[in-house]
């Protein structure tokens, strides 16, 4: 399980042209003050037109114990240094003899953590290395179709498995990949991010050597350029080995989901993932970055909903980091210039070039990266304007 604490740290080192950036909201309130409930995100976007700006005007008070973190019932006020806007923090009182508590577990949290909690702890990305050779679930107990708490399965690639030693039960979901965007033209300079159903491969069929023949000989330029970014799995239990063999018996401890035959067997993982993390502005946006896939959605999500992107901590995504998202600008014809019927564009190479019209990208919505494998990350949409889809661009907030 993840870690309770959630420090939020929030920079105090300050700088004139960082703070020229932050923008007031027109109706912003002079002060706040804390409720249970809040993030840190919530009370910025009071403030700020741009929340993940927060750092840049955090008036840190040497005064208060642990000033980064914020409770319910304190106040925060708005004030002006130097005619910059600074936020500064008033710790709050209670009408009680005795002491405050300050656990960390009631601070404020940077974003709500039940949005984001399955994915935090119940899923992850593996790369073909980890996959290979993986135990699997071949059967129940009683030829029970499912399992759950309480019943067993039985195991095959877990033979030196010791009694008493407890795995997590994983599904197969998504293959992320990049594949080149405008094959067969261009194989290996444009590529598109995809994301498709995925389950863990058996053995060899007929069917599956008239599909190797066809995708390697016919369609090669497209496979042989394709490049796997990681493979999903959701947790669906755990279980602890009873005894070992092959097959292995096992005893379900716990259940998320129904376990079925074919469910892979790997060793229980944690979020040991740094989670002191705050919204803030990238240091760099890598190319060619783009949303990959939406969760429980076919064609858009919205604010608290996870989205996954291309990119990982290769190529420095870190947690916290803000992109807005931009859904792709439309190519379309200027049929006010350059009608369909017009005989002079009919024939006229240059005016078909100039009728495109290349429409600019829309601005869609922002997400803040929670959590980044290598090439995987996984974001939660904040506040938008439109719903997020597949193949919206990242740019800079």
């Amino acid at each position: 399980m993840f870690k309770p604490l959630l420090a939020i740290i929030v920079g105090s080192l300050l700088c004139a042209s960082a703070a020229a950036q932050v923008e007031l909201r027109d109706d912003h309130p002079d002060r706040y003050v804390v409720v249970k409930g809040d993030t840190l995100w919530d009370i910025s976007d009071r403030f700020l037109k741009k929340p993940w700006l927060w750092p840049e005007i955090w008036q840190v008070n040497p005064q208060i114990e642990n000033p980064h973190l914020i409770y319910p019932g304190d106040e925060i006020n708005l004030v002006y240094v130097d005619g910059e806007p600074r936020l500064s923090l008033r710790r709050g009182r209670k009408l009680s003899p005795y002491p405050r508590r300050t656990s960390l577990a009631e601070a404020v949290q940077p974003i709500n953590l039940n949005d984001i909690r399955h994915y935090l702890d119940k899923r992850t990305i593996l790369d073909a290395a980890e996959l290979e050779g993986l135990p699997y679930v071949v059967a129940m107990e009683e030829s029970y179709l499912a399992g759950s708490e309480g019943i067993n399965l039985y195991a095959r690639g877990l033979d030196e498995a010791a009694p008493g030693e407890s795995y997590a039960i994983v599904r197969p979901t998504v293959e992320f990949r990049e594949v080149p965007e405008t094959w067969p033209y261009d194989q290996a300079e444009s590529f598109r991010p995809e994301a498709r159903d995925w389950e863990y491969p058996a053995e060899r069929s007929i069917t599956d050597f008239v599909s190797r023949f066809w995708t390697e000989k016919v369609w090669s330029g497209k496979y042989k350029n394709t490049r796997i970014l990681g493979y999903e799995v959701v947790q669906t239990a755990t279980a602890e080995v009873l005894e070992a063999g092959d097959p292995s018996t096992l005893l379900i401890t716990s259940s998320e989901l129904e376990v079925l035959p074919g469910d892979l067997v790997i060793p229980l993982f944690t979020a040991n993932y740094d989670l002191e993390y705050y919204p803030h502005t990238p240091e760099q946006l890598p190319a060619n970055a783009q949303v990959i896939a939406l969760s429980n959605a076919l064609f858009g999500v919205g604010p608290n909903q996870v989205v996954a992107i291309n990119k990982g901590w290769e190529d420095g995504i870190e947690h916290g980091d803000v992109f807005s998202t931009h859904r792709p600008g439309q190519l379309i014809r200027d049929e006010i210039r350059y009608p369909k019927d017009d005989v002079k564009t009919f024939f006229s190479k240059e005016r078909r070039k100039k009728a495109n019209v290349q429409l600019p990208d829309e601005y869609t919505s922002h997400i803040m990266i929670f959590k980044s494998h290598e090439r995987v990350s996984y974001g939660l949409v904040m506040r938008g304007k439109k719903a997020v889809r597949i193949l919206d661009k990242l740019k800079m907030p």
